[in-house]
């Protein structure tokens, strides 16, 4: 394997860094390209294949800087302006002595967006890109509809990678030291003192390192004009994706979302994975031999997929899409997605705290939104070291501010593949309330495991009023075996996930209100 570092001018004269790694044969060679601001390397964030072995398959493999970041010029502009950049840098691989003029992308969250940015702009020699984990664009990233901040996200992502990256940049310039960057890394052994900061924009950590967060925690319209640059146009995308994600990923939804407004000859993996995580077990949540990337040979889905598009060779897995199904924890194909034969089944909060398909005749149920005490976050698709995806919501039985709702055991497997939501009829003291929902699958022993959550901001409420509203819940794939329960929380808040509403009031949900799970028969 031959490595060099290679450079090339962008089409408004920044320099962009890469390294190659390609075979020791003479070549050319087909060029699979990754851009990325988390610094080019075999290993990082970003990457889940192995690179050495797809340079002995015989492709030339591209690590690119994306401007402003590792050894690449210019000034970080963080998704927007990834649509030129990337274009120029796939001419550029398409047009190397060692190329063959056949380009694939690849690469996880920032490094898949760049992928679909570039692929919009149609650039000559582009054959097919492998999108993980990615976002929707740049105000996705940041904001729930109704401009509740993703905080636990960006916040982290801001505090714990793009401020230490920035102070690397600083030192190899001479203009920061090694002294500066340890000092910055022990600030963050209080990471839940700048979650709880208020305004959320007023982060003295971050001011001159990432001043970029103060700008997105002061924009939360989504028509501002911060937002235009960054967004992904899919009716100019021609070329084959293979979108992937997992079920505790926190850009699962817009990377569903992309395939399906992708369609014609892309393909959709779903497993039991978060962002950073794809192993077998999630936090003790073992789901099996089978569910790991290494179990499916990761690497090789995605040999398989550039083989056939950019080497014309026979394409081995024609599965449209394949899910892992929690619960039965195993792998399944479908046609497509959405499951055409899911049936939207209503199940109805109901007195007692009982969920049930018989509507509720009757019946209202309040709880306190205290932003001085909001409930906090136990698992879901979080940016965390040791406490993510699959937890058990026990912890959190002792609040009063929580309301709950669960069937009887059932006497049967119900399975729920597709789009969850709440339609929830509210009521409030306050003139803005929130609606934290989730559902998860309580276990004979008591274990209740988070599957999905959502939120909504509900504004401009009058006294006594009572409006409907939808939680998006999102997707998700599981069986609910015979003995478990089905249940759904409701609360005013699930921080740090997301911001808090800062409102305090007393918030009333009516029936009819009802979960809409997407049920198999």
């Amino acid at each position: 394997m031959i490595e060099t570092t290679e450079t090339m001018t962008t089409r408004d004269g920044v320099r962009l860094v890469a390294t190659v790694w390609r075979p020791a044969g003479p070549g050319p060679f087909p060029v699979l390209l990754s851009r990325t601001p988390y610094g080019r390397g075999l290993t990082g964030p970003g990457y889940h294949l192995d690179v050495p072995r797809l340079v002995a398959a015989g492709y030339a493999v591209v690590s690119q800087d994306v401007r402003g970041s590792g050894d690449s010029g210019g000034e970080s502009r963080f998704i927007a302006g990834e649509a030129e950049d990337g274009h120029d840098a796939v001419r550029w691989a398409a047009t190397r002595p060692w190329s063959d003029g056949n380009v694939g992308m690849f690469g996880d969250s920032y490094l898949a967006i760049t992928q679909l940015l570039a692929a919009q702009e149609r650039p000559e020699g582009l054959r097919a890109i492998a999108p993980h984990v990615c976002p929707g664009g740049l105000y996705e990233c940041v904001y729930q509809p109704g401009g509740i901040p993703n905080l636990n996200i960006m916040l982290t992502i801001s505090a714990i990678v793009l401020g230490p990256l920035e102070l690397d940049r600083r030192i190899a310039r001479g203009t920061a030291t090694p002294g500066d960057k340890q000092e910055y890394l022990a600030a963050l052994a209080r990471l839940d003192e700048l979650y709880a900061r208020l305004p959320l924009s007023d982060q003295p950590l971050l001011k001159d390192l990432v001043p970029m967060y103060a700008e997105w925690m002061d924009n939360p319209d989504p028509l501002a004009p911060l937002w235009r640059a960054g967004v992904v146009d899919h009716s100019r995308i021609e070329v084959p994706a293979l979108v992937s994600t997992g079920w505790y990923d926190y850009f699962r939804d817009a990377s569903i979302e992309h395939y399906e407004r992708l369609r014609g000859d892309s393909r959709l993996v779903v497993g039991p994975w978060t962002h950073f995580s794809h192993d077998r077990d999630i936090c003790g949540r073992d789901y099996g031999d089978q569910a790991s990337q290494d179990a499916i040979d990761w690497t090789g889905v995605h040999l398989d997929w550039f083989g056939h598009w950019l080497r014309g060779e026979p394409l081995r897995d024609r599965a449209r899409v394949k899910l892992f199904v929690m619960g039965d924890d195993e792998w399944r194909e479908e046609a497509d997605w959405p499951i055409a034969r899911a049936r939207r089944v209503p199940y109805h909060l109901a007195p007692g705290g009982t969920l049930t398909q018989t509507p509720a005749t009757g019946g209202a149920w309040s709880f306190a939104a205290d932003p001085g005490d909001p409930v906090p976050t136990v698992g879901g698709a979080i940016m965390s070291f040791d406490a993510y995806g699959p937890l058990d919501q026990r912890p959190l039985d002792g609040r009063a501010d929580v309301l709950r709702y669960r069937t009887e055991p059932l006497k049967e497997r119900v399975e729920v593949a597709g789009e969850v939501e709440l339609v929830a009829r509210v009521s409030s003291t306050a003139a803005s309330a929130d609606l934290a929902v989730k559902l998860i699958d309580v276990h004979p022993s008591g274990r209740a495991e988070l599957l999905t959550d959502g939120i909504t901001r509900v504004d401009g409420l009058a006294p006594g009023e009572v409006r409907e509203v939808t939680v998006r819940l999102g997707a998700i794939a599981n069986a609910f075996l015979p003995g478990h329960r089905i249940r759904i929380d409701v609360a005013g808040s699930n921080f740090s996930r997301f911001g808090r509403n800062l409102e305090k009031g007393t918030t009333t949900v009516h029936a009819p209100s009802y979960a809409v799970l997407p049920t198999i028969a």
